[in-house]
């Protein structure tokens, strides 16, 4: 991954694979390369040292240089000077150069993907000068907004094409719609393919990742992080493994699609940084997948040294706000390879958020660590676009597909929403705990609800509010009054949805992979069975950590089934 880049044995091991040529990775930005200029030169004023041999000059659309921008090749850092110019010894193993963008620049987006442009291809035994140019944005950059998505698993260019026409249609739709003042940019948070396998399945998904057009000819860049099936088993070494370089081996084509795997960006008062937080051990896989038990989640020791220097650049951090972009969940891994250490990192911040893909669910977590501002460090794992795997237009915790929007005011969120593709947007389902789902099945007994002891002998009203808060307020309307719903505070299943993915969709085998638990119920007692209720409706105001702002999602009815 930036830090971690193919050994040079790799091109060997790939060399044997008969059907396959070998993968170099893109060059990466479009900036055109100047020539190679000798060790002993001066750039722009300042003396390129002995020894060094990587460096260039950043400049913006005017010419004139930028200075203090940190940049990297996956190992070292440095920063510009105030002629503009970086320099440093490359390190053996650096596959690109790469930028950290300052903010008040636009991100740079490459003419043929439209995906973010921020690094450079580089031969770290070669002589290499790489230029790069940033574009200053016009106005205020404190505002903005961006889009999340979770989980992808392309697997082919079907599914490539079902994302492309769902969710990266959408969210242009929804950019071009509500033409936010401040940049827009968008972020996939790993497993972007489902099985890594070769350079073609990148290159479909690297297409529609690109696809979301939300003005005339101006694109949403969408910035990814690498997940553990993103890792492919079988491009490790296999006499390194259980080693970082067996780890690093795993990355080729996901380097060879979307460059660094650790990087970092800056837009406002957010400092944002991608992390690739899964370490594949094991392999080579002959499916190529990298699972859980093949690997494990946690940062490397050269991911971890990599992150406190990009850090160490930020000034101000008590005023600021740090977002890390990650695969894997670091909630329910107590004992991960540096997991205290990055909380410690991240406490050093006005405001912290850690956001997760990986378990395929909404959820929302707070540390035991609080950030400057006196809160705790909050890790938010994202819903997905895909459904299931696909097969579904339902997730396994019973939440439609969809993404996130995100909108930000200073160095703090003012709010954010999960916005689902399909029926018709809805933000929760409401459920009458008396409703067994298809009663006549030999499953019937795993689609009641008082399999769950909380709703045993009552009437209950249960509202599913797919990205709900335990901080959110809501509450039951009905006969002139209003009640309030108590928070569950435990992971149930979604009984309907798991009748609907089972009988109607067909996922039969190993439901326990296909079906999970949602954290985001509500519930009330009623004195009387929920299909009585006349006039009534959910009320669900939710509320946003540092931000006074609200919003308010209403659901007047109950659900009994589902259609695709």
């Amino acid at each position: 991954m930036t830090r971690r880049f193919f050994l040079y044995l790799l091109a060997g091991l790939l060399g044997a694979c008969a059907s396959k040529k070998a993968v170099e990775p893109d060059s990466g930005p479009d900036t055109p390369d100047v020539p190679d200029t000798p060790a002993d030169d001066t750039i722009n004023g300042t003396r390129i040292l002995d020894g060094n041999n990587l460096f260039g000059i950043i400049k913006d659309t005017t010419g004139a240089p930028v200075k203090a921008v940190p940049v990297t090749d996956g190992f070292r850092f440095t920063a510009t000077d105030a002629n503009g110019v970086y320099q440093m010894k490359a390190n053996a193993e650096s596959k690109f150069v790469w930028y950290s963008l300052p903010s008040g620049y636009a991100i740079g987006q490459d003419s043929g993907s439209h995906l973010p442009s921020f690094y450079q291809k580089i031969d770290p035994k070669e002589t290499n000068r790489k230029d790069f140019t940033l574009t200053r944005l016009s106005g205020d950059s404190d505002a903005f907004s961006f889009a999340v998505l979770g989980d992808i698993h392309i697997r082919d260019a079907a599914t490539a094409n079902k994302f492309k026409t769902s969710a990266m249609q959408e969210i242009g739709r929804y950019f071009r719609e509500n033409a936010p003042a401040g940049p827009v940019f968008g972020v996939a948070l790993g497993d972007i393919i489902n099985n890594a396998k070769d350079l073609e399945t990148y290159t479909q998904a690297k297409g529609a990742l690109g696809s979301a057009e939300y003005g005339a000819g101006k694109y949403l860049p969408m910035y990814t992080v690498i997940g553990n099936h993103d890792h492919d088993g079988r491009t490790g070494n296999s006499r390194m493994a259980g080693s970082d370089g067996f780890d690093r081996g795993t990355e080729l084509y996901y380097s060879a699609a979307f460059g660094p795997t650790c990087y970092s960006f800056n837009v406002g008062n957010v400092h944002f940084v991608s992390l690739d937080n899964f370490i594949a051990r094991k392999g080579p896989s002959s499916s190529g997948t990298a699972l859980p038990s093949e690997g494990q989640n946690g940062l490397t020791d050269e991911v971890y040294d990599w992150l406190v220097h990009d850090l160490g650049h930020v000034t101000y951090k008590s005023s600021k706000m740090v977002v890390i972009l990650q695969h894997c969940h670091v909630r329910g891994f107590d004992g991960i390879p540096h997991r205290e250490d990055m909380l410690e990192q991240l406490s050093a911040f006005g405001s912290a958020y850690i956001f997760s893909g990986h378990a395929h669910i909404c959820e929302s977590y707070k540390y035991k660590v609080n950030a400057k501002n006196g809160r705790p460090v909050i890790e938010r794992i994202h819903g997905v676009p895909m459904g299931n795997f696909w097969y579904s237009r339902y997730s396994p915790d019973g939440a439609p597909a969809g993404f996130y929007v995100y909108n930000v005011k200073g160095s703090d969120f003012s709010s954010w929403e999960y916005r689902p593709l399909h029926d018709g947007g809805e933000k929760m389902r409401v459920y009458d705990s008396n409703d067994v789902y298809d009663k006549d099945s030999d499953w019937s007994h795993q689609y009641a609800w008082s399999k769950e002891s909380l709703f045993a002998g009552g009437n209950f009203l249960l509202a599913h509010i797919y990205n709900g808060d335990e901080d959110w307020e809501v509450t039951l309307e009905h006969d002139g009054k209003s009640e309030k719903m108590t928070f569950a505070n435990k992971r149930i299943y979604d009984y309907c949805a798991n009748c609907h993915l089972t009988k109607v969709s067909g996922i039969r085998t190993s439901w326990t992979y296909h079906w999970d638990r949602s954290e985001n119920w509500w519930y009330i007692k009623l004195d009387k069975p929920a299909s009585e209720l006349t006039s009534w409706r959910v009320v669900a105001k939710a509320r946003f950590p540092g931000s006074t702002e609200t919003r308010t999602y209403t659901c007047d009815r109950i659900t009994r089934d589902l259609t695709e």
